[in-house]
C-alpha cells in the first residue's frame, strides 16, 4: 500500500475559495481504481492550512491519479490559492495493524 501523508498551507484565507474544488476533487479521487482512502481536511490549529492523506493500493495507481482531469482542475485551483508551503510524503508502507486498545 502506498500512503500519502503530509500538509499543504496557503496564503490567508484562500481556503475557503477551495471548498467546492476540494469536494469535486475528493469525489472524483474516491472513484479511482486502486484509491483505497483519500482526504483533505482543514488543520484545527491553522485555518490556512490542510492536511492530505491518502491510501492506493499500488504506485501505478497513484501515478495514474494525476493524469485525471479533476487533477489538472484541483493543480490550477492551488496555483491560484498560492500555496505558501508544501511537506507531502510518499511512503510505501510494508505491514498494516489495527489500532491497540
Amino acid at each position: 500500500m502506498i500512503v500519502v501523508s503530509g500538509k499543504a498551507k496557503f496564503k490567508p484565507g484562500a481556503i475557503v475559495g477551495l471548498r467546492d474544488i476540494m469536494q469535486a476533487t475528493i469525489t472524483e479521487t474516491r472513484k479511482e481504481e486502486g484509491c483505497i482512502d483519500y482526504s483533505y481536511g482543514v488543520d484545527v490549529l491553522d485555518p490556512d492550512a490542510i492536511v492530505v492523506v491518502e491510501y492506493w493500493e499500488s504506485w501505478a495507481a497513484l501515478e495514474k491519479h494525476f493524469t485525471q482531469p479533476h487533477m489538472a482542475e484541483w493543480v490550477a485551483a492551488l496555483g491560484k490559492a498560492g500555496v505558501v508551503l508544501r511537506d507531502i510524503k510518499f511512503i510505501e508502507a510494508g505491514e498494516e495493524r489495527e489500532f491497540f486498545r
